[in-house]
C-alpha cells in the first residue's frame, strides 16, 4: 500500500497522478448514531447476488424515487445476518433519509435502520472495486469482535466515475468501554 508524495493527499481528494493501481487505506473506531437508510433490497447467499443488486440500483435509478433523501451519498447496508459473512444476510442499497419526514416507504423499496453502536471505520480509495475487496478481506481475517447486527459502506456521488474511487466501510463491532465523546 502506498501514496502519493503530496502531504494530506490520503484524505483530500486531490489529482495526484494516476494512482489507479495503488491502495490506500485508513482505519479509526466511532459511535455512531442510528440512522434509516430506504432504498432496493434483496437477501444475498452469493458474491454474484451482490453484483446483481448493484446493477439493479442503477438500472432502476432508485435515487429518483426516495424524495425523503438527505443528500446524493450512496450506502449499501449488510443486516439480517443469520449468522458470519459466510451466511444469507440482507443487503439494502440506497439513501439515508431525514429523519422528521413522512416514513412511508415508495413501493417495491426496502427500509432498514443502521443500528447505533460502536464501528470500525475502513477507509479504502484505490481501483475498484479491487480495493474495497481487499478491505473486507482484512476485515474477515480480522480479530474484530463483530456484533453482526448492521454493517454499511458509503459511497459520495463521485465514487462510481472513472478513476480513483473512495469507499467508508462501518463495521459494527462490540467494543467494551468505548468512550462517548
Amino acid at each position: 500500500m502506498s501514496g502519493c508524495s503530496d502531504s494530506g493527499c490520503g484524505s483530500c481528494g486531490c489529482s495526484c497522478g494516476d494512482m489507479s493501481d495503488e491502495y490506500q487505506v485508513w482505519a479509526g473506531l466511532d459511535r455512531i448514531p442510528n440512522f434509516e437508510v430506504v432504498g432496493i433490497s434483496s437477501v444475498i447467499n452469493a458474491v454474484e447476488d451482490i453484483n446483481a443488486l448493484w446493477e439493479e440500483f442503477f438500472k432502476q435509478n432508485v435515487g429518483s424515487k426516495i424524495d425523503m433523501r438527505e443528500d446524493e451519498v450512496i450506502y449499501a447496508v449488510y443486516s439480517d445476518y443469520e449468522g458470519d459473512h459466510t451466511k444469507p444476510f440482507r443487503l439494502t442499497i440506497g439513501y439515508k433519509i431525514f429523519e422528521d419526514m413522512n416514513k412511508e416507504v415508495p413501493e417495491g423499496l426496502h427500509s432498514v435502520e443502521v443500528q447505533e453502536g460502536d464501528y470500525g471505520l475502513v477507509s479504502t480509495r484505490g481501483k475498484q472495486p479491487d480495493a474495497l475487496v481487499e478491505a473486507w478481506s482484512s476485515i474477515w481475517q480480522s480479530d474484530l469482535e463483530r456484533s453482526y447486527k448492521t454493517d454499511f459502506e458509503v459511497y459520495s456521488p463521485e465514487a462510481f466515475k472513472d478513476g480513483l474511487h473512495e469507499a467508508m466501510i462501518a463495521v459494527g463491532v462490540d467494543i467494551i468501554g468505548l468512550e462517548e465523546e
